[in-house]
């Protein structure tokens, strides 16, 4: 402990001096300095909202992509579930009667997710596998079908390149030499490699996952430090894949899965959310529960089940969804979990969470059960080092270095309305940058704590700013700077050898911060104060419905803060 609260205030005490030693020299990423109240801005910022879905339907190839994947990826998803009954052995096998069951629980799940059937928009192609193993990995349909089958053993692992976004929203690929390059160029690519696989969580239904490894890991003898994603609700994992990729290509193994009930996975939206308002500190149960057993899992500790496979009105009591069929969470030969193959490749003390929307509340809930010394479950829970929370946020304490970001026209909730903070709020999950500043505030009270905060703002993004999907409204500088951020959060606060050039760029703006709400770092947590890495010089219309005093404040400047300048 002594040690680890020495390395998180070195490291935040270094990036804070190197930023402040570089603030005279006007940094490569600086933002313009303030300028005069523009009263037109609110109105001309919305368009700003729609400037990454514009580069995304105008790329070459992507209409015709997103027609084709569409169409091809939904079908696909829709005969999936049905695949049991067409098996002669579910009918005649010496198993028959739990194949049946087996495959009745599927065709439920399907029609009783949170999308039917996992219907939306297909993958975005500049973060494909190559599953089918032809070479191409662009805009290939077949890849996008098949990112989904867990089913074929063929199509279990694939190879991925590193993605390099870049602030105009195209994405170049990192090649051997190290140097950034469109992806159509000839030369060589750094090339990972992604393996599909399951987690059996505590309440007996297995989650999809992937594992993401560096170019050569498993040869390397090396340990990695892990970073977990937990996509947003009616996600897949692909389409946070941004992410992790970006942060495999900083040295990282990457976990991303999909929750009970979510993406195409097992389960049902009943497993998302029931008990409902029934565990302390998380508006979205199922999240924050996969979420441990997850990490559980990395560690290969115990996943202890909450469900009686043999008393479904028994779990229905206790809040649960009933089910035909539950898997045991136990590890091979006793139970149906794979105890973690890659255990050794993976650095355990430096295990970083991430999540967007849904699977943020699960991970940003994180720091409140660590604290406690044990999960949900009542059982030990291993520690991680760092978490950053996309678009959706509990109620925790600062008890973890932990970055929130967000958008200047992300979902408001409660607190947002001027209700503070509800613990147990279902409707509080995202809040928008007006809830998630208070949030932020009342973590910052706390001065016994020294947990790194840093809280982000995107300029005129909304709730998909932190997704990948292909035609989302967003900024279309959020990819790059959102990504940016987060990595260097993790670099400087989720490995081993921290990145101090990571730590320094966190106080330094991006392009692309909200010019309505300053962007803060804490670097020495609550116990510190609070940076101003952004200074705000406009108003939004956020502003305008929810807190008109800020916006007639900001309109005639100067702009509302309370950051500490540097």
């Amino acid at each position: 402990m002594i040690r680890r609260f020495l390395r998180t205030t070195r490291h935040g005490l270094a990036a804070l001096a190197i930023a402040c030693t570089t603030v005279a020299a006007a940094p490569a990423h600086a933002q313009p300095a303030a300028q005069p109240p523009d009263p037109v801005y609110p109105f001309t910022q919305v368009g700003q909202l729609l400037t990454g879905t514009v580069r995304d339907l105008t790329a070459p190839g992507m209409a015709e992509y997103l027609l084709r994947a569409g169409i091809a990826v939904n079908a696909a998803n829709l005969a999936r579930p049905f695949a049991g009954l067409t098996d002669p052995l579910t009918w005649t096998g010496p198993d028959a009667q739990q194949r049946q069951l087996t495959a009745a629980q599927q065709i439920f799940d399907a029609l009783v997710h949170n999308v039917p059937f996992g219907a939306g928009l297909p993958p975005h192609p500049d973060y494909l596998p190559d599953w089918n193993h032809d070479g191409n990995f662009f805009s290939d349909v077949t890849d996008a079908v098949l990112d989904d089958d867990y089913a074929d053993p063929g199509v279990r692992e694939a190879l991925f390149r590193y993605p390099c976004i870049n602030p105009d929203g195209s994405v170049f690929y990192e090649n051997t030499d190290g140097a950034c390059v469109p992806g159509n160029t000839a030369t060589g690519f750094k090339l990972g490699t992604v393996t599909k696989f399951t987690i059996v969580n505590n309440r007996g239904i297995p989650l999809i996952a992937k594992i993401w490894l560096p170019e050569g890991a498993q040869s390397s003898g090396a340990r990695y430090p892990v970073t977990v994603m937990a996509p947003g609700a009616t996600e897949k994992q692909i389409d946070v894949a941004m992410y992790t990729q970006s942060a495999v290509r900083k040295g990282f193994i990457g976990i991303t899965f999909e929750e009970a009930g979510n993406g195409t996975g097992a389960g049902n939206v009943g497993d998302m959310y029931l008990p409902l308002l029934g565990v302390p500190r998380c508006q979205t149960p199922g999240a924050c529960r996969d979420v441990q057993d997850v990490v559980r899992w990395l560690n290969a500790a115990p996943i202890t089940p909450i469900a009686d496979p043999g008393n479904e009105i028994g779990n229905a009591l206790a809040g649960l969804m009933p089910r035909l069929v539950r898997q045991n969470p136990a590890y091979a030969p006793a139970g149906d979990n794979l105890v973690n193959p890659w255990i050794d490749l993976m650095d355990l003390d430096h295990v970083n969470l991430w999540g967007q929307s849904y699977g943020s509340v699960g991970v940003s809930a994180y720091p409140y059960w660590q604290d406690k010394g044990v999960g949900i479950d009542g059982q030990p829970l291993p520690r991680v080092a760092s978490i950053v929370a996309l678009s959706g946020f509990s109620d925790a304490p600062a008890a973890i270095p932990i970055q929130y970001q967000t958008a200047d026209f992300d979902i408001p909730a409660l607190g947002a309305y001027g209700i503070t903070s509800t613990p147990n709020g279902f409707v509080d999950a995202t809040d928008g940058p007006i809830g998630t500043k208070e949030r932020y505030d009342i973590l910052r009270q706390d001065k016994t704590r020294t947990a790194p905060l840093q809280f982000i703002t995107y300029e005129s993004g909304s709730h998909g700013d932190s997704i990948n999907w292909p035609g989302v409204p967003r900024n279309v500088l959020s990819p790059h700077l959102s990504t940016t951020y987060a990595v260097n959060w993790f670099q400087c606060y989720g490995r081993a050898d921290a990145d101090d050039s990571a730590c320094a760029a966190l106080a330094e703006p991006l392009p692309g911060l909200s010019r309505a709400f300053a962007t803060e770092y804490s670097p020495q947590g609550p116990a510190g104060p609070s940076y101003c890495v952004a200074i705000p010089d406009r108003a939004t219309l956020i502003q305008a419905v929810l807190r008109p005093d800020w916006f007639q404040q900001n309109q005639t400047g100067p702009a509302r803060y309370d950051c500490t300048p540097r």
